[in-house]
C-alpha cells in the first residue's frame, strides 16, 4: 500500500502546475504571469509576465512590485493605489496565468537523483530535497555534499549527518540549486 501511495504522490509532483490547481491564487514569483482586473474597467486591465524584480506596469498607477505576495494582498495593494485620486471603489482581482518553474536538482549518490520542483508556497530545504531524491545511497558520502548557487562563485560544502543530527542548520534551497552527493573512498 505504501508503495502505491508513493507512486501517486510522485505522479502529482510530475503534473504541471496548472493541472495542479495553482493557477489563479497563491504567491506570486517572480517572472510568473498575471492577470489584474478592475471590476467595471475594462482599460486597466493589465496582463504581463512579471520582469525579473517582480514589478508590471499598470496604467495610471504605474510599476507595481507584487512579486512575493498573496493575489490577495496584491489585489488590496492596486485598490489602494488606484483609490489614491483616480477612483472612487476600485474592486481589483488578481490572478496568477502561469508560473515560471522553480527547481533544484540532486546529482551523484542519491537513490533517486533528479530534477525536483521548488513549491512557491514553501521553502524547501536541502535535507527534504535529499529524501524527495530517495537519500543517500550506501556508498553515498553524507560528509561531502556540495551545494552549487547560481550567484556564488564556489560551491558550498554540507556535512548532512551535521545537520540531522542538530549541529547545523538545515539550508533552504533557492532556484537552480544543484546538489551533489559524493561516492564515498573506502
Amino acid at each position: 500500500m505504501k508503495t502505491i501511495l508513493s507512486i501517486i504522490f510522485s505522479l502529482i509532483a510530475l503534473l504541471p502546475a496548472a493541472a495542479q490547481g495553482e493557477r489563479g491564487s497563491g504567491t506570486i514569483g517572480s517572472r510568473d504571469s498575471i492577470e489584474i482586473r478592475v471590476f467595471r474597467e475594462d482599460d486597466l486591465t493589465t496582463r504581463g509576465q512579471l520582469s525579473a524584480s517582480g514589478t508590471i506596469d499598470m496604467p495610471l498607477i504605474g510599476t507595481v512590485k507584487v512579486a512575493g505576495m498573496s493575489t490577495d494582498a496584491a489585489a488590496n495593494l492596486i485598490e489602494r493605489k488606484l483609490r489614491d485620486g483616480y477612483l472612487v471603489r476600485p474592486e481589483v482581482t488578481v490572478s496568477i496565468t502561469a508560473r515560471v518553474r522553480k527547481t533544484v536538482t540532486v546529482l551523484g549518490e542519491a537513490q533517486k537523483p533528479g530534477l525536483f520542483r521548488l513549491d512557491p508556497n514553501r521553502k524547501l530545504t536541502l535535507v527534504e530535497a535529499i529524501g524527495l531524491a530517495g537519500g543517500v545511497t550506501r556508498i553515498g558520502n553524507a560528509k561531502k555534499i556540495t551545494l552549487k548557487r547560481r550567484n556564488l562563485e564556489n560551491p558550498i560544502r554540507i556535512d548532512l549527518r551535521a545537520i540531522t543530527a542538530g549541529k547545523a542548520k538545515d539550508i533552504p534551497l533557492q532556484d537552480g540549486d544543484i546538489i551533489t552527493i559524493p561516492e564515498s573512498l573506502f
